[in-house]
């Protein structure tokens, strides 16, 4: 699963420490892996497969972006590395 964030009007890179809060309604986050994908395609992994047993992902993290230009479409995608569970991304956040 993919969700588009379309960012314009921001001038320059976006931040050292820029933030990323991720709501994300599953039966087991331990499958699951998290990346926030820049506008120009770079990957930056937020979450890999951690997290245990635990239900859904309710997390902020925390991303150095200033290698990015702020403006444009960022995407948060999520990955079920199994097979036998069900989720969605309810919503997420992107601070510059």
């Amino acid at each position: 699963m993919s969700s588009p964030i379309a960012v314009s009007g921001v001038t320059g890179a976006a931040s050292a420490s820029s933030t990323v809060e991720v709501h994300i309604v599953h039966t087991y986050r331990g499958d699951l892996v998290v990346d926030l994908v820049a506008p120009d395609g770079t990957v930056y992994n937020l979450l890999n497969r951690s997290g245990g047993s635990a239900d859904n992902v309710d997390q902020t993290f925390t991303v150095n972006l200033a290698s990015e230009t702020a403006n444009g479409t960022w995407n948060l995608r999520v990955r079920d590395a199994a097979t036998q569970d069900t989720g969605y991304i309810d919503s997420w956040t992107l601070g510059l």
